[in-house]
């Protein structure tokens, strides 16, 4: 992923705890946005002025750049005593993951509470322990959130089949009262990279992702068909392709190859229930025709080169070459899969270049 690419990735990483605050505080999760909206929570200032700087990409580097997906996971539940906290994870969505490359828990204690010696235990579901952190673990504090480094403790218990695991049940300590309340909660970001190349279904990743929500699509293939003018061989041969601007009216030249505006409203294609942001944004198309033979300008590759010369000289023989993307580059997505909160990297979402291929 490119550098640019990072640092989108990096403030929407910022984003997603503003949007975290939005969630209720039982630790169930709403799988519509605008279900969210409706509990009463706003992003803070500080967040709105992050958001300003995502759309100026001033932001910091990303320390986890390889990674093209967030994955946000709530507590079902968070309990303590004095200074050791449990919580309650559903980590059956992480056992897919292909390649993990961090994990933060970050989790917000009381005002009051002792900010220093605290242990916290994080379990899946109800059953099995992955272990506890402690202040050896903490990456930073700050505003009442303590973040900790949860890598390793989610590596080695992903390791092991879920068939080999012993299952280490833990009764709650006698004492142990529930945190809950609008400032106790607990999240655990997974940070990890989406393999591509692979296959049809990893290059496409945003329709592997939308076939798993319920929407209407409504989708039309329409071929734009442009007449060719049919053209004597009579004297090509000895034509340079210098002179090729000669032969180019005003016109035909203002009907090249070109991109032009595509503005993707989710509102209207019936995702906006599961995408929280972007609502909107301009992906760009190709648009134009392709001259015979293709020059520089229009950047071609060596095929349709000579696509593009076989045509000047044999009109019938071959099509000419086709207006399409040459460069794209990502899109950085928050939505909800399987009701959690994503955040990942989308390739080839906006087009930034023309040509003909």
């Amino acid at each position: 992923m490119s550098a640019h690419g990072a640092l989108r990735l990096a403030c929407c990483q910022l984003l997603l705890l503003g949007v975290f605050g939005k969630h209720n505080n039982q630790g169930t999760r709403n799988t519509s946005p605008r279900a969210e909206r409706s509990q009463g929570h706003h992003l803070p200032t500080y967040m709105m002025q992050l958001y300003r700087h995502f759309k100026l990409n001033q932001t910091q580097h990303l320390e986890h750049e390889h990674a093209d997906t967030i994955k946000s996971i709530l507590s079902k539940s968070l309990t303590n005593q004095d200074t050791h906290y449990v919580t309650h994870f559903d980590l059956s969505s992480v056992l897919s993951e292909r390649q993990i490359h961090a994990a933060e828990l970050r989790i917000r204690i009381p005002k009051e509470t002792q900010q220093t010696n605290i242990t916290v235990e994080i379990r899946h579901q109800q059953d099995q322990s992955l272990g506890q952190l402690s202040d050896s673990s903490l990456m930073s504090v700050s505003h009442h959130w303590r973040v900790y480094n949860a890598t390793d403790l989610l590596l080695n218990w992903i390791g092991p089949k879920l068939s080999e695991r012993r299952a280490a049940r833990h009764a709650l300590p006698s004492g142990s009262k529930a945190a809950g309340g609008i400032r106790h909660r607990a999240m655990l970001l997974v940070f990890s990279h989406t393999i591509s190349g692979q296959s049809e279904q990893d290059r496409a990743s945003l329709l592997h992702t939308a076939e798993k929500s319920k929407f209407l699509f409504n989708s039309e293939g329409k071929e734009v068909r442009r007449d060719k003018p049919h053209r004597s061989k009579r004297g090509r041969r000895g034509q340079p392709v210098r002179n090729l601007e000669l032969l180019r009216g005003t016109a035909e030249k203002s009907s090249m190859c070109r991109r032009v505006d595509m503005h993707v409203d989710f509102s209207q294609i019936g995702w906006s229930s599961w995408i929280v942001f972007p609502k909107k944004y301009n992906a760009y198309r190709c648009e134009g025709s392709c001259p015979n033979p293709l020059n520089e300008d229009l950047h071609p590759n060596n095929h349709a080169y000579m696509q593009s010369l076989l045509k000047y000289y044999h009109p019938s023989r071959v099509p000419s070459a086709c207006c399409a993307p040459t460069r794209t580059s990502p899109l950085s997505m928050l939505y909800y899969e399987n009701g959690e909160l994503i955040l990942r990297h989308h390739e080839d979402m906006l087009v930034e270049e023309c040509g003909c291929l």
